[in-house]
């Protein structure tokens, strides 16, 4: 096989990919969980050798770890006829930390090559019932068989769910009986001159088992779109969360348990809730800091921005602390539980009401409020309220001002947590990200253009431009905006990069030599140079998951264009206004020649953040009208 047929683009297929999850009576240790699985893949392009490297988690609570064995990774190639195989050697096997309860061995096979088929085997060996293994019958390549089986004894009661739009081809569910034997002893007392004796006893168990098989073939690589959170929110998937325990004789353990139950826990939590109230050694810093400050205002401004500007984010995201906060000021670096959490606890000691709260990223995938589990949430951020607002504080962002958390963690709601009891909050933010560009601009009648460029942004635009600009040299930022375009800039000015508060302003002279066209007495010109809808992001005639936009924005083009001595106005494209309902999402385009002067308007709002599937053939055609009505052109004839 050198191509897949059914999806010619496809880097790479997954062959076959079966797992087996048990869980298993010992003597010793008593139930446990085993999985097994065998993943085979062809490698059919350059693109598709990142799939001849594995990575396998396995959980740990601190004190003990799942276990893997029969790890065996093969890469089989296709040599003058003759299959050759390449085992990976230990080398080729390595374990890093991924998170605090979860490591990654790391598999990296041998000889991958275009036309290389790889497979690996592993089993794992796991305590933790609550860590059922969950199996995905889709990947970002196709897959022809995915196929999963468990088994589960009576004991354990399971919730199981599925997600994705991919229908399984078999879903058998059978019931067989099972047994354990469980073995005693008892030693008797000896008399006379005779020892002691050890008699054994063993009881056997009879108890029922749920059988599953679970079967999807000819998978269809997940193709991600534009605007989702993650795309393992919305590949097929099977899901399961431990719900109870009930052994003979004995009382139901309740494992899955409610929201209030882990409120408890976390305002419980050392690492988590107690973190507020303690660490007094803030208290002096915190007087320090707000001297003089009269409004709680001032003082979470004044504790937010110490903090944003003293500690700097290290990339990790976290829901509880790893260690001091007094170890996170002297470092000045922590996580962003760290980070939050010392804002958190500062405000505290101001006598300022605050909140931690659980959230999961964007990239982590949304939380299902209907399932009590915390690995649902990899972050934490804090709540606070001004005027009687609510605010969300989130100080990794250097970039950001206070009350705007970023991007990544704009997903749904938040679990805030209490002593007065939990709550869900939104995690919304209460700005646009807003872009304008404003075009002073005068044709020549061999079509250069010569001019002014203004660009304003405000919100998580300014954020991005923020961070390019001051991330590099001031000309190398001036060339990332020319990009490939025959222009040439004489002069830049940028106002307020540093001042976050205010909207990020650019200025750029300019001349523009490949952007109108002529034609003999012609000229084509079309109305924007920049912040153009080239074409539709959404190419799909029908959309499975919603479209999530993170937030609202706002973009605004206005031209002016002096026509050249000797032309006169032939075309101009009319003016016209989309609107979705609702005001979902609305567009004007206005164009006016005022005497030599043709003046520009373009105004494109989105004004909410999600748009679910039924609405997602009336966004689809907003957008293909957008981006026609952007692509006529302006046409000068000379007189």
């Amino acid at each position: 096989m050198s191509r897949y047929e059914k999806d010619s683009s496809a880097s790479a297929v997954v062959l076959c990919d079966f797992g087996e999850s048990s869980i298993n009576y010992n003597q010793t240790s008593g139930f446990a969980l085993n999985f097994e699985r065998t993943t085979r893949i062809k490698i059919l392009k350059k693109d598709g050798l990142e799939w001849a490297d594995f990575q396998i988690q396995l959980y740990n609570d601190g004190a003990s770890s799942e276990k893997i064995s029969g790890l065996k990774a093969i890469t089989y190639n296709l040599e003058n006829g003759k299959i050759v195989e390449t085992k990976a050697k230990s080398d080729g096997f390595f374990k890093e930390k991924f998170t605090d309860n979860v490591d990654l061995m790391k598999v990296a096979l041998p000889n991958v090559k275009t036309g290389s088929v790889v497979e690996i085997t592993y089993k794992i060996n796991s305590d933790f019932l609550i860590n059922f293994w969950d199996w995905e019958f889709q990947e970002t390549i196709p897959v022809v068989w995915s196929e999963y089986r468990a088994s589960i004894p009576e004991f354990f009661s399971y919730d199981k769910y599925m997600q994705g739009y991919i229908p399984l081809d078999i879903a058998d569910e059978k019931v067989a009986p099972n047994a354990i034997s469980i073995t005693s002893k008892e030693r008797g007392e000896g008399g006379g001159q005779r020892s002691s004796q050890t008699t054994f006893y063993t009881d056997k168990i009879d108890f029922s088992e749920k059988k599953f098989r679970w079967v999807a073939k000819d998978v269809p690589a997940f193709k991600a779109e534009p605007f989702i959170t993650t795309y393992k929110d919305y590949i097929s998937k099977i899901n399961f969360e431990l719900a109870y325990i009930k052994y003979p004789n004995q009382p139901m353990q309740t494992v899955l348990g409610s929201w209030e139950e882990i409120n408890k826990k976390y305002n419980e939590s050392e690492t988590f809730g107690k973190v507020i109230a303690g660490n007094g050694f803030l208290k002096k810093t915190v007087e320090t800091i707000t001297a003089g400050m009269t409004s709680n205002e001032q003082k979470i401004g004044a504790i937010f921005n110490y903090v944003r500007q003293n500690v700097s984010w290290d990339e990790t995201s976290r829901r509880s602390i790893d260690g001091s906060l007094k170890k996170v000021l002297d470092e000045r670096k922590g996580t962003s539980a760290e980070i939050n959490f010392l804002v958190a606890s500062m405000l505290e000691k101001a006598d300022i009401v605050v909140y931690p709260v659980l959230i999961s990223t964007r990239d982590h995938g949304f939380v299902r409020e209907t399932v009590p589990v915390t690995s649902q949430f990899n972050y934490m951020i804090c709540v606070t309220e001004v005027n009687g607002k609510q605010v969300l504080l989130d100080a990794t962002d250097k970039l950001l001002p206070i009350g705007i958390i970023p991007e990544r963690c704009l997903n749904g709601n938040g679990l805030l947590i209490s002593k007065q009891g939990y709550r869900w909050i939104k995690l919304v933010t209460p700005l646009k990200s807003k872009s304008y560009v404003s075009a002073d601009l005068t044709i020549e009648s061999n079509a250069v253009l010569k001019g002014k460029v203004s660009l304003d942004r405000a919100g998580y635009s300014a954020q991005r431009s923020r961070k390019n600009y001051l991330a590099k040299a001031e000309n190398d930022y001036v060339k990332d905006f020319i990009g490939s375009h025959a222009w040439e800039i004489s002069k830049s000015e940028f106002k307020n990069a540093k001042e976050i508060d205010q909207s990020f302003k650019e200025t750029h002279d300019i001349i523009i030599n490949d952007h109108a066209t002529t034609a003999g007495d012609v000229i084509y010109l079309n109305p924007f140079i920049t912040m153009q809808e080239i074409e539709n992001p959404f190419k799909s005639e029908k959309r499975e998951y919603p479209v999530d936009f993170g937030s609202p924005m706002e973009r605004m083009y206005l031209s002016k264009i002096v026509i050249p001595t000797g032309y006169a106005l032939d075309e101009l494209p009319k003016t016209q206004v989309f609107v979705l309902p609702e005001n979902a999402a609305r567009y004007v385009f206005n164009a006016v020649l005022y005497g030599d002067v043709i003046n520009i308007t373009s105004h494109l709002q989105i004004n909410k953040s999600l748009f679910v599937q039924d609405e997602y053939p009336h966004l689809r055609e907003f957008y293909t009208r957008v981006v026609a009505k952007q692509a006529e052109q302006i046409v000068l004839k000379k007189k």
